[in-house]
């Protein structure tokens, strides 16, 4: 699996709604998207000042998946409309599951 992981800053003045929507846009994709298998989305506890205030992970059947859901209009749709106007800032993540390192016990 391909993963694809970020978290969103979002601005000062944004509302509980707008919130919501952004949630619901990226958890609508699965099934939209091709390759796209799974959207888990999660706001932050508010434990810590300056902590991003969504965290999202997509996973990909594969890299070239992921590549396709970039450009394609149902994802630049809710960036567009739905993250973009509430977006303060972002880091992103992408790896492939066979990359992942662990601690042992």
């Amino acid at each position: 699996m391909f993963n694809h992981v970020g978290h969103l800053t979002l601005s000062e003045d944004v509302t509980d709604a707008q919130v919501e929507g952004i949630v619901d846009g990226l958890l609508a994709l699965p099934g939209r998207i091709p390759g796209l298998v799974a959207a888990e989305v999660v706001r932050d506890a508010g434990l810590g000042a300056g902590n991003a205030h969504l965290r999202f992970h997509m996973r990909f059947d594969s890299r070239e998946d992921w590549e396709g859901y970039r450009m394609h209009p149902e994802h630049v749709s809710v960036v567009k409309e739905r993250i973009a106007p509430a977006l303060a800032g972002k880091a992103f993540v992408q790896y492939d599951d066979a990359e992942v390192r662990t601690s042992s016990i």
